[in-house]
């Protein structure tokens, strides 16, 4: 992949190196039975990725739809509504209880997922190069216009009008 330097690429990698960090403290808490531990962790996340959510899901990939095909992009916004639904199976989690086997795994190939999208958003910055440079600081204020609103990601799930 060729190297791609505009701060809208800057923004993206801080935005997904803060979502696979907190896959990977998922991960590693479901794999425990601290389940207040995995609560208070998903409450994190919920909080710190819902503005780059939102972002993707009204602006971003809206415009990258020149250059994907529409499976594609719905596959992406599935992923995140499994996400969502993640992180609120895990709120609703009761805190003195242990996780069964079945729970268990279903959370680690939810969590599986989440990171596969993680890593393949990777793949997503060479369509990007294909924006011109106003399309690039045009999305890039998008992102931080929804920076500010810092949506929670499972309330803005909820507010979907296609949530299902």
């Amino acid at each position: 992949m060729t190297q791609i330097n505009h701060p809208l690429f800057d923004a993206f990698r801080e935005d997904h190196a803060v979502l696979g960090r907190g896959l990977h403290e998922l991960r590693s808490l479901v794999q425990t039975d601290d389940i207040m531990a995995l609560k208070t962790a998903a409450q994190k996340l919920d909080q710190a990725v819902g503005a780059h959510i939102a972002f993707e899901e009204e602006d971003f990939y809206p415009a990258l739809q020149a250059f994907l095909s529409r499976q594609e992009v719905e596959q992406m916004y599935a992923e995140h509504a499994h996400g969502a639904e993640t992180l609120v199976q895990i709120a609703a989690l009761d805190d003195t209880a242990k996780l069964d086997d079945v729970s268990r795994n279903q959370l680690l190939d939810r969590i599986d997922e989440m990171e596969k999208h993680v890593s393949e958003c990777g793949e997503l910055f060479g369509a990007l190069g294909g924006l011109d440079e106003k399309q690039k600081s045009e999305i890039l204020e998008k992102l931080i216009r929804w920076r500010e609103v810092a949506p929670i990601w499972t309330e803005y799930a909820q507010e979907k009008p296609d949530n299902g």
